[in-house]
């Protein structure tokens, strides 16, 4: 039995609410000012959580295949894995993102047609 779909004004309560929580979560250093102390060993852990947080999005999609969901599917003829490594290379090489963007798509879309 598939449930009943929301209604406008519901839907408007939900964004309203998720907004509401976006703005105190985000806010929370700011409200509290100097009240709160927080320990260095946080702030540098801080650091690493953008880092990670791309790894985690980007990791699969570079080394699985759709749908998969285990690393043991892993396959060498996929052309994100090609194509992420060359753009890790050459990002590696010259610490710029234009060349690093294009040279990934590019291996990227030479592997997919020739693959």
């Amino acid at each position: 039995m598939r449930p009943e779909s929301l209604g406008t004004l519901e839907i408007a309560f939900l964004i309203m609410g998720m907004a509401i929580i976006t703005v105190l979560n985000r806010s929370f250093f700011i409200f509290l000012g100097d009240r709160i102390r927080v320990p260095e060993l946080i702030l540098r852990a801080m650091r690493y959580a953008p880092l990670a947080a791309i790894v985690g999005i980007l990791a699969p999609e570079l080394l699985l295949p759709p749908g998969a969901i285990a690393l043991s599917e892993l396959d060498w003829k996929l052309p994100n894995i090609w194509g992420g490594i060359a753009a890790f290379g050459v990002y590696f090489w010259t610490r710029k993102m234009l060349p690093t963007l294009l040279v990934g798509m590019a291996v990227f879309s030479l592997v997919r047609h020739w693959l």
